[in-house]
Order: C-alpha cells, then structure tokens, then sequence
C-alpha cells in the first residue's frame, strides 16, 4: 500500500539576482517520519525550508500537503495549512514572556482582557517537556540562547503543525537538554507529524532521522534511509570530497601567562572565578545551561563588567569595563549571537570587518574606503568567505559565512587573547573544518584562546586543558587525557565534585 506523502515539493526552483539558489529539488516527507536535510551553508537548505513555510516563493515547481497542491503566500498561510518553523536565528520578542512570545496572536482572552491563569497554564503545559528550565514569565531577552531556543520551539509545538521543521535545534543546547528533544519528537513521531530537521551535527542524524537528504549547489545530490548510509557516505555526499571531521590538536606546550583572573565576580553571573590563560593553549570551557559560561565569556571580552576581582594582562591588573579596554589589551571577544550583537546584517562585510578597528582606517573623521577594502578582503581570503564582494551585506550571507565574518573582525585587531563562544554554531562540517584549523594555527602563533562550546566533542577536540563552570563556578579542571564526555558531564552536573582522575575540582 502506498502511503501519501504528507509533504511533497516537486522540482522546486529559486533564483537570487542572477545566482540559482534551488535548481529543480524534489523532497518527500511521510507522516511520522523525520527526515534530515543536510548540506553545506550555502548549499540551499534554508531557502527551500523558507518556500515550504511561505518565507519565498518559488520560481518553478510545486508543493502538495496530503495530496493536495497548494500555494504559501505568506508564513501565515503556511501556517494555518500545518507547517510549523523554528528558524536557526530566533525570532522572539525580547520585552515580551516567554509565554507571551509563544501564543503571541493567540493569547487566551476573558471578556475581551487577557486571561492571564489560562495563558499561564497553557505556557507551562508546552513547556513541561524541557523541565523547569525557562519560567513561563522571564523577560525572553533576560534568558540565556539555549532558553530562548527552547522557547522558540515551543512556540512551533503550540501550533499543532502537521509539518515541524527545525533549523539546528540543537546547536546552543546541552546534552540532556538535547536528549528532551529528542523525547518530545519521538512523541510527536508516534502522532503522525512528519520532521524536517536541518544539522550540521552528523550523530543526530543517525540518533533521530528515518532518511537523509543531501543538497549540494542547490540540488538534490541523494536522498536515502539513515541505516543504509554512513557518516562518511553522507560528507561525502555534502561536500564532494574526502574530509577528517575529527582531527585534533597535538599537545601543546603552554607559555606564559596572558591573562588571570583572581576571584572575578559579578553577581547572579559567576563567582571567584580564578583562571590563567597561556600564551599558545586552548582552553576550553564547559556547562551545562545555567552554569553562566557565555556571561564569563562576556565580562573577559570586556561586554559585561564584573562587580569585583582582578584581571591581569601579562604583568598589568586592568580594570575591563567595556569592550573598547579589552580591544587596547589585546583581548578579543566572538559572541554566541551573530545576528544579535556579533553583526550588523545592513551594513557590507567590510564595515563590520573594520568595525573594532575604525580608528586604524580613519583620518581627520573621514574613512579610508580603499584601505578599509583591502583589510577586509585579506581576511576573507584568509578565511574563505564565499561573498561576490567585500561590499556585499552581511545579511544576505549564508550562516557560515556569517559567522566567518565574524572570525575576521576579531582577528583584524590582532589580538593576543581570544575569547570565543560558541565558534561553530549552526556550520558545516567542513567550515567546522577550516575554524578549526584557524583556532589551532592562532594558538601556534603564541595566542591564548578560551573556547566556549556546547558541543562537546568539539571542545574535546580543540582543547589542551577543559575547565567545567556549574551555578557560575570552575568546579573543576581536566587534562587532555581526563578530558572524556562522561568526565566532563559527570562534573558539570555535580555528580562528582571530588577529584577525579587528572581533574582538579575546587
């Protein structure tokens, strides 16, 4: 018996200003079924997922829901025909709850006010699947990326989709955090609704997806069920060529002391945090949601000034109060928020590339348009990003090359100390690849980097030493060959607080 497919886009087209976007990709997803899409950024897999919830249209091509042909003129269209988007970039109000952002347009009402009990409730039963993780009533821009990501989520489950298509849902997430998503589609599996679920994390889709689709330029490269399929077979299939997604940095051998902290704070954030970055290491830090990683990360970048402690930059105690004194100190910082506050998506790739380091490109209050040109395309030469121009805006670049452009600001200013979060969110295998190899050639040359990562194989892989933060303390510190998945959870979790084999808990 032949199942109608619940979704099904045949030789769907796109065109960008000259440039084919989608060149005639054919996709089916059946009822219960998830299905991975794949494919390097840049590669067509958002512009496709943009046509399926009315974002775009198409040039060519059709989609059917149950059978039936229909057109999204628009995301709400989409919308009330079952389609259901957690877009890779959230798209939350940060003054609004997070229950008010998830039935925002469908707030419960009571004599024509606001019924408040039952908004309440209903929040609370979307989000008890995640556990007491977000309160209902946090201000969303107070919440940390993994608490507004499982927001956004919700957001999608509220709407009864009959089509759920999540863009990276994992990437700002911890493990067990990833582990109750994965349970909640298992759930939504079992009632019949079908998955789209874009990664660029390979062990997801062996762990969740039923088939695999590769796109490649715009075009359907294979599509095949996951345990016919190797990861290999699947990189393969992505990038066209032989890749190692796994290789780590030899032991490095630690030099002097850039940067220590002693007993750093800052309240509701972290606590006597003491740390010594040396020059040509990586160190990298782990936690769980909560453990304030990313606010550290902050405050050593100079964006979030602490209330109390000492930083000292080689011999000189600096006080950090803003992003401008980390800069003249060498200190550079890559937030975990690219379209929040890493980019300015309306301005050219050379604007941002220059931004840290205006001064340098400025003369009598006038830029050097030529100077500031060259800079930028030496470093998007250096990191391979794929743009026709230095000119081009930044938000029409995929996300890799995104956050490769974020990589190049903070590299322009040179710095000796790089303080990194989140390196590699929402990338491709190979651009994981090329910023890899990036971070290990800056730490060859002498720089200390502090890596923040949710991803914890990453981190294992870039780091010579791991420190693990829980409730905004360094409750311990691992070697390269302590530094295990279960050692690492194990700490951040409280399971262990004493000393285990090479770690230093404190």
């Amino acid at each position: 018996m032949t199942v109608t497919p619940l979704l099904e886009i045949e030789a769907v087209s796109k065109a960008f200003a000259g440039t084919q976007a989608l060149s005639r990709v054919s996709f089916a997803l059946a009822p219960g079924e998830v299905h991975a899409l794949v494919g390097e950024n840049g590669a067509g897999k958002s512009t496709l997922m943009n046509i399926v919830a009315g974002v775009l249209q198409p040039d060519e091509g059709a989609i059917r829901l149950g059978g039936q042909t229909v057109t999204f003129d628009n995301p709400h269209r989409a919308q009330t025909l079952g389609i259901g988007i957690v877009f890779q970039e959230l798209s939350l109000v940060d003054a609004l709850s997070a229950a008010e952002n998830i039935f925002v347009d469908r707030v419960p009402t009571r004599f024509g006010l606001i019924d408040w009990r039952r908004l309440d409730a209903q929040a609370r039963a979307v989000l008890a699947p995640f556990g007491p993780v977000v309160d209902p009533w946090a201000k969303v821009g107070e919440l940390q990326v993994g608490q507004r990501q499982l927001v956004e989520i919700a957001k999608a489950l509220s709407l009864n989709a009959r089509v759920l298509i999540l863009d990276e849902p994992t990437s700002a997430l911890p493990p067990h955090e990833v582990e109750a998503l994965f349970a909640i589609i298992g759930r939504l599996r079992a009632q019949g609704i079908g998955i789209i679920y874009i990664t660029h994390r390979m062990d997801e889709v062996f762990a969740i997806a039923d088939r695999v689709t590769v796109l490649r330029d715009g075009r359907v490269v294979t599509t095949m069920p996951v345990g016919e399929c190797t990861q290999d077979s699947i990189i393969r299939a992505m990038v066209g060529r032989e890749i190692d997604a796994s290789a780590a940095r030899s032991q490095a051998t630690a030099g002097a002391p850039l940067l220590q902290t002693q007993s750093l704070t800052r309240a509701g954030c972290f606590v006597d945090i003491d740390l010594t970055l040396h020059a040509g290491e990586i160190v990298g830090l782990a936690g769980l949601m909560g453990a304030h990683r990313s606010e550290l990360g902050r405050a050593l970048g100079g964006a979030l000034p602490p209330d109390r402690g000492k930083i000292r930059i080689g011999t000189e105690s600096i006080r950090l109060c803003d992003v401008g004194t980390a800069l003249k100190h060498g200190i550079a910082y890559l937030s975990d928020e690219r379209k929040h506050d890493g980019l300015f998506l309306e301005m050219s790739i050379a604007d941002n590339i220059i931004a840290p380091t205006l001064g340098r490109f400025s003369r009598f209050g006038l830029v050097d348009g030529g100077a500031a040109l060259d800079a930028a395309r030496q470093q998007m030469d250096r990191l391979s990003v794929k743009a026709p121009d230095a000119r081009q805006l930044v938000g029409r670049l995929s996300g890799g090359n995104q956050q490769k452009v974020m990589l190049a600001k903070m590299l322009e200013s040179d710095p000796r100390i790089l303080v990194i979060d989140e390196p590699t969110k929402g990338v491709d295998i190979g651009t994981k690849q090329e910023i890899h190899a990036l971070l290990h050639d800056l730490a060859d040359t002498g720089a200390a980097l502090l890596v923040i990562s949710s991803d914890l194989p990453e981190l294992l892989t870039l780091s010579d030493r791991v420190l693990v933060m829980r409730e905004g303390r360094i409750i311990g510190e691992l070697d390269r060959e302590a530094a295990t998945e279960e050692a690492v959870m194990a700490l951040a979790a409280g399971v262990n607080q004493r000393t285990v084999h090479g770690a230093h808990a404190g």
